[in-house]
């Protein structure tokens, strides 16, 4: 990493980030954030900061079986469904200040036409080159309702783990596998018995076990994960579903009569990333697809540990076969983040939800995205307690941080100040310098990009020249983490637009009167933390 303010020379490069598409059956809670997309977006911010030129594209994964359980449960249709809380997932994110540059719905225009057409493309260019097979398998049925029990509508457990699953795959050690591989199978409804029938579907053959796993270690993802898809393969004979008998999604040509015949959402992803990469082309003015061989941009996606299998099979390996699209250059993988030592759930209730977080008066979103971002999911899951959230939002930043900001902006200085010392301009960059090893790498950590947040923010800001340069460094290391208080310090500064290291020697007039204008952080009590908690973790319900 070179040093970005000592040499004042840093060449732009552009980088497209593809966080996992949201699947628009609910909104979003603080464990959708705290992994994929708080990921992607601090990312982003450093990559900005330092001068390069990064965009985030994701969408809505409207396709998926969890979207008609939600219809069902609001008797209401999938395709309302997808868009009221598609809404409401780009609603969230913008309140999480997780930025999106593109949001794809591929369901509706202007996505819907050029999500087929890529579709198309590309199911054509694979079989073309002998990589889409038909082959038959066993999938349960139910007569009574004349619904095949597909997709979330099946219940049973995994047959690697034994744990409770939902779908074709596990949560807890994310293997994916054939309907007729579930143990102790039955359907989500109470709507009669399950049979058996024999239909005709269609999968994506991927390259051999070695050939993928070379790929994958190459892109340094850990051997755990590695050995997750080696066991797949094996299982399932070098092949990955490109099709499944359900009614909601994009249709195909049926190999069979009154069977469903539709494109699989986890098969979908390739497509939908190649869409992305094509809008990156046009939003960036590259004019070429981010995932042309030699497109020269960097592509990343974020994804859980319950994406594992869809992402480096789905679309690493089958990417290899396409022949015209190199794989994610960077996937980085995120263990769950848990509430209370528990799985966030919507079925059961025990989540947090952005919005009312968001919402919430006494709350700030920076205080959240800091506690997120200080749990190393890269390691392992991490969990949200209530009382350590308080205790981060009261002592570490209100206490801390909010007085150490308070006494640098009181002894500012009305004009312009004096260059900043070597000695601190070579601190900051090394600490810019750590937040990228963090944050640009084939493994990332937020926990380690906050510690070079904090490592600034303990250092003492002597004088009105100190106490500038370090409350503009301090906007600069915190604009990934606080993007709110980064950019208000900043602006009260004098400076204008983001935080960029490329101005930060320009030594701007604080604003006038910039002392009535201190950015302060807020000190939550229990109860305002209380409104935004599942039933079971306020404080009248705990025993």
């Amino acid at each position: 990493m070179s040093a970005l303010l000592t040499t004042g020379t840093h060449t732009p490069r552009h980088y497209l980030l593809v966080p996992p598409e949201a699947t628009p059956n609910g909104p979003l809670h603080l464990g959708h954030i705290g992994g994929p997309f708080l990921w992607s977006d601090m990312i982003a911010r450093h990559l900005r900061v330092r001068g390069d030129l990064p965009l985030v594209i994701t969408g809505s994964d409207v396709y998926e079986s969890y979207v008609t359980l939600r219809a069902h449960a609001e008797d209401s249709t999938p395709a309302e469904v997808a868009a009221r809380y598609g809404r409401r997932i780009q609603d969230d994110l913008a309140a999480m200040d997780i930025g999106i540059d593109a949001f794809i719905t591929p369901d509706q225009e202007p996505w819907k036409e050029q999500f087929e057409a890529e579709v198309t493309a590309c199911l054509a260019r694979l079989d073309e080159r002998g990589a889409v097979l038909t082959r038959t398998e066993r999938v349960p049925y139910c007569a009574d309702s004349g619904r095949w029990i597909v997709g979330g509508w099946l219940q049973g457990r995994c047959p690697e783990c034994g744990a409770g699953v939902a779908s074709y795959f596990c949560e807890e050690c994310s293997a994916h596998f054939l309907p007729e591989a579930v143990l102790d199978p039955r359907p989500l409804l109470d709507e009669g018995p399950l049979t058996w029938r024999e239909i005709t579907s269609r999968f994506l053959t991927v390259p051999a076990t070695g050939v993928l796993d070379g790929v994958l270690a190459e892109r340094g993802i850990a051997c755990g994960y590695r050995d997750t898809v080696a066991r797949f393969l094996d299982r399932d004979g070098l092949t990955i579903r490109l099709t499944a008998p359900q009614e909601w999604g994009l249709a195909l040509s049926a190999p069979q009569p009154g069977v469903p015949h539709a494109l699989f959402p986890y098969a979908g992803i390739l497509m939908f990333a190649r869409l992305a990469g094509a809008v990156h082309g046009q939003l960036s003015g590259t004019g070429v697809n981010a995932f042309d061989p030699d497109s020269g941009v960097t592509t990343i996606t974020t994804l859980g540990i319950d994406n594992v299998i869809p992402t480096l099979v789905g679309i690493v390996g089958t990417s290899l076969l396409h022949g015209g699209m190199k794989p994610y250059d960077r996937c980085l993988i995120n263990h769950f983040y848990q509430l209370a030592g528990r799985k966030f759930s919507t079925s059961a209730r025990h989540a947090i939800w952005a919005a009312d977080v968001a919402a919430a008066p006494a709350l700030d979103v920076d205080a959240v995205r800091y506690h997120l971002a200080r749990a190393d999911l890269e390691a392992g899951p991490a969990s949200f307690d209530p009382e350590d959230f308080l205790a981060t939002a009261r002592g570490t930043l209100a206490a801390d941080l909010g007085k150490r900001i308070a006494e640098a902006f009181r002894t500012l200085a009305p004009t312009a100040p004096a260059t900043p010392s070597t000695a601190l301009t070579a601190r900051l960059d090394a600490l810019l310098t750590e937040q990228s090893v963090a944050l640009d790498g084939t493994r990332i950590s937020t926990r380690r990009a906050v510690d070079a947040f904090d490592a600034w923010a303990a250092d003492t800001a002597a004088g009105e020249v100190g106490a500038y340069w370090w409350l503009k460094g301090l906007a600069l290391l915190g604009f990934p983490v606080m993007p709110r208080l980064a950019a208000r310090i900043w602006h009260l500064l004098g400076g204008t637009g983001e935080p960029r290291a490329r101005t930060f020697h320009a030594a701007t007039r604080p604003l006038p009167g910039v002392q009535t204008q201190i950015p302060t952080l807020s000190r939550p009590e229990a109860a305002d933390l209380a409104a935004c908690l599942p039933a079971t973790l306020r404080p009248e319900n705990r025993t």
